[in-house]
């Protein structure tokens, strides 16, 4: 689908984000197939045509949906991954490098209902594919990684990049066990303590990277 032209009239603008809101929650709660364009307008208080208008079709507002989820994310990352090497200047360490990232990696998916929205409608998509299998790869794979890659490249010029690559897959391995494993214990269960994992996460990541560029600098 090209991209469409930028919306300038306010109360369209409005009705193109009631219509993405209502969209995630419902994909995130029934899957594309059971969420039906009338319910979703319904929930977004418009009419059934404004989905063809605004997106052209019920395939491409599911697309959107995600599409907007996964730039907010990757700004987000991008950002903190900007944020720790900038800030700091000449004093930009590992450790704020895993820090700033782990922090804005898992924040988003735990701080308030949309990142529960968003880890379901992760699994439903897992379970029911409907978009092209490049996006997430596109959209947030292949840009986190190079940034995180030369990041790492500046912090720790000894680590090789396909050490760093693998060391960054290894992190996010991580967060997202912890953030799924969070989520299926029941309320109040004291077994994990995200931000001690978090933490835990980071210095084990730190220890292994600083071995493995110890590894490269030996041979």
């Amino acid at each position: 689908m090209p991209d469409r032209p930028p919306i300038t009239n306010p109360e369209s603008a409005a009705t193109r984000e009631r219509l993405l809101d209502a969209s995630e929650r419902l994909f995130a709660e029934r899957g594309f197939r059971s969420a039906s364009v009338r319910d979703i307008t319904r929930e977004a208080s418009c009419n059934i045509a404004a989905v063809n208008y605004h997106f052209g079709g019920k395939a491409n507002l599911y697309r959107e949906v995600f599409l907007r989820r996964l730039r907010s994310l990757r700004k987000h990352r991008l950002d903190a991954i900007d944020g720790a090497l900038s800030h700091a200047g000449e004093g930009a360490t590992l450790e704020l490098l895993l820090q700033s990232f782990t922090t804005a990696f898992v924040a988003p998916m735990v701080e308030d209902s949309s990142g529960r929205y968003w880890m379901l409608l992760l699994a439903q998509e897992m379970i029911d594919p409907q978009l092209p299998p490049a996006t997430f790869h596109a959209e947030m794979v292949e840009p986190i990684e190079k940034a995180m890659v030369d990041a790492l490249a500046q912090v720790c010029p000894e680590l090789s990049r396909a050490d760093a690559q693998l060391s960054l897959h290894s992190l996010v391995g991580q967060l997202v066990h912890a953030v799924h494993l969070q989520r299926c214990l029941p309320a109040g269960d004291g077994r994990l303590d995200l931000p001690v994992f978090v933490a835990h996460a980071v210095r084990f990541s730190v220890a292994g990277i600083r071995a493995l560029a110890a590894e490269t600098v030996a041979a």
